[in-house]
């Protein structure tokens, strides 16, 4: 009795590896297949270096493959947008990290903006912009970054 017991473990010591090494190999996808599960929403972070606040729009300087800066107007009516689905969302910043943006899009195209950033206006990443900043796009419905 003892020697079948024996027998039957190491039976299914031998035959379950090269079973699961069957069954592995005809379903194995590449990590980057995920089949239907691929989601249309992607996203782009950059860091900011400043943020200035005008009476119509947010004015972000940001990082542009490490050593440009580039400008992007952040509309102010994406924050209070009355539908529910704001364009533009502030998330306060966790010690230890510097400011960034998050650009999110869906299909390619612009869906929201999130700032990560110190809440406290008093802080040197933000300013108030020049009385005599022109700024264009206040009006803007969408938001293309050159990286």
């Amino acid at each position: 009795m003892k020697k079948f017991f024996a027998a039957a473990v190491l039976a299914l010591a031998v035959i379950l590896p090269a079973v699961s090494q069957e069954n592995n190999e005809q379903t194995k996808q590449p990590v980057w297949n995920h089949g239907d599960n691929v989601s249309t929403i992607s996203y782009q972070n950059v860091r900011i270096f400043k943020i200035y606040d005008q009476k119509d729009a947010y004015v972000v300087l940001y990082e542009k493959q490490g050593i440009d800066i580039g400008t992007a107007v952040l509309p102010k009516k994406w924050f209070k947008n009355e539908d529910g689905a704001r364009k533009l969302n502030f998330r306060t910043m966790p010690k230890g990290l510097s400011p960034y943006m998050t650009v999110i899009s869906q299909n390619g195209e612009f869906l929201k903006v999130w700032i990560t950033a110190p809440t406290n206006r008093f802080n040197s990443l933000w300013a108030i912009a020049p009385s005599g900043m022109q700024i264009d796009g206040t009006d803007a419905d969408s938001l293309t970054l050159d990286y």
